[in-house]
């Protein structure tokens, strides 16, 4: 006995943590669609800034993909939503036909008991019934199975109606689910219309850059040239940082016990950091990766680009000592962050409110971002240094989803 009332509480300890699960699915699917509608939106306001540009361009065509992209991970979130409320509808209809099955059962009980009730009706047949007894304690013992019996027949009537107020409840569940789940079939479909739109056009944007080659080639080299000396010029600032605290140990770079911490403290925090700037999309990933519209070039990059607002803040990451301020002709204004072993840097400043010394805090803004016409990008590197010199990391494995 004891091991049979063990098996039931296990299942139902099974029972609440896989309905906990099945919640919690649902809500991160929510939240997730959330959050990408809020992405299309402002990728929407991004697209429109630079449209007013008269020319298309590449970082035009960029944003245009991410959105189809967000699009895409919006519709696919939407299916995954109709198919839980899928598993929802079924698990409520099992729901409603047991509950019909026991209230059929209870009913049919009631109806043995009314004809029983029936069958020996009648004021007098029941205290004949009493009084026929044989002694006081037998007539007892009748008069409070009597008694037992009508109250019984109260209570099946009273358990009839609660299970038919369930069922009713149960009822009116499932057609608000139902309700839910055709929303959700009628946004997948406007996001599915909004989709088609968005991938036309970026094939008719990508048909004009295309008879823009020589243009566009133009200001890849550009481009790349500022890439170059950008790259450049972080690799030697590191790189002298990285020999003054060489100098300081006797040709081997070692940590303070405080930068040991603050190390440890970064590499704990590995995919949450804050991001760069409040509010924004990355634009082009880590590391080398296909032009956008030129066949056969490679671009290699050594952080991630985040398109925001214009004259948006830019923001330390984590705590950390500022031992870097410096200026690139074609990348405004720089800043290098500290934290133990770990570098971030921040390009592309339009100014900066700190300088070489000074102690920020995660989210404390140290610059303002530089504008290129409608276009505004944070670029953001990440790198770790160790005897052997610095290397740079994927940002987007560090900082928030």
């Amino acid at each position: 006995m004891n091991g049979a009332i063990k098996l039931l509480c296990l299942l139902l300890v099974f029972g609440l943590m896989g309905s906990a699960l099945q919640a919690q699915t649902k809500s991160d699917l929510q939240k997730q669609r959330d959050d990408l509608s809020k992405k299309i939106e402002y990728t929407k306001k991004l697209l429109n800034e630079t449209k007013q540009t008269k020319e298309a361009t590449n970082h035009e065509l960029t944003l245009l993909s991410q959105q189809i992209s967000f699009r895409q991970q919006l519709i696919n979130t939407i299916y995954a939503e109709i198919r839980e409320i899928d598993n929802d509808i079924l698990e409520k209809q099992k729901e409603i036909e047991s509950k019909e099955q026991e209230i059929e059962a209870m009913k049919a009980e009631y109806a043995r008991m009314v004809y029983q009730s029936y069958k020996n009706r009648g004021t007098t047949d029941k205290l004949m019934f009493i009084f026929s007894a044989s002694d006081f304690n037998q007539g007892y013992k009748r008069l409070k199975m009597t008694q037992h019996y009508a109250e019984v027949r109260k209570n099946q009537t009273d358990a009839i109606r609660a299970h038919q107020a369930e069922l009713a409840d149960h009822i009116e569940q499932l057609e608000q689910i139902r309700i839910d789940k055709q929303g959700l079939a009628d946004t997948k479909k406007e996001e599915s219309q909004r989709l088609n739109s968005d991938v036309a056009s970026r094939q008719s944007m990508l048909d004009k850059l295309k008879g823009e080659e020589s243009r566009l080639h133009k200001q890849r080299e550009q481009q790349e040239e500022e890439r170059k000396k950008i790259n450049a010029a972080i690799q030697r600032i590191i790189e002298e940082e990285l020999r003054a605290e060489k100098d300081k140990n006797n040709g081997v770079f070692k940590l303070t016990p405080a930068g040991k911490i603050v190390s440890e403290n970064f590499e704990k925090n590995k995919g949450t950091l804050p991001w760069p700037v409040t509010h924004g999309i990355i634009t082009q990933t880590f590391g080398q990766q296909a032009h956008a519209t030129l066949p056969g070039i490679t671009i290699d990059n050594k952080g991630i680009d985040i398109t925001t607002d214009k004259e948006a803040e830019v923001r330390s990451i984590f705590n950390g000592e500022v031992t870097s301020v410096f200026t690139i002709p074609g990348a405004g204004q720089n800043v290098i962050v500290t934290h133990g072993a770990y570098k971030s840097v921040y390009t592309n400043l339009k100014q900066v409110t700190v300088k070489k010394g000074d102690q920020v805090a995660a989210k404390e803004t140290i610059g303002v971002v530089l504008s290129e016409g409608s276009k505004s990008i944070a670029h953001l590197e990440i790198w770790k240094v160790s005897s052997a010199g610095g290397t740079p990391l994927n940002p987007s494995y560090w900082i928030s989803k």
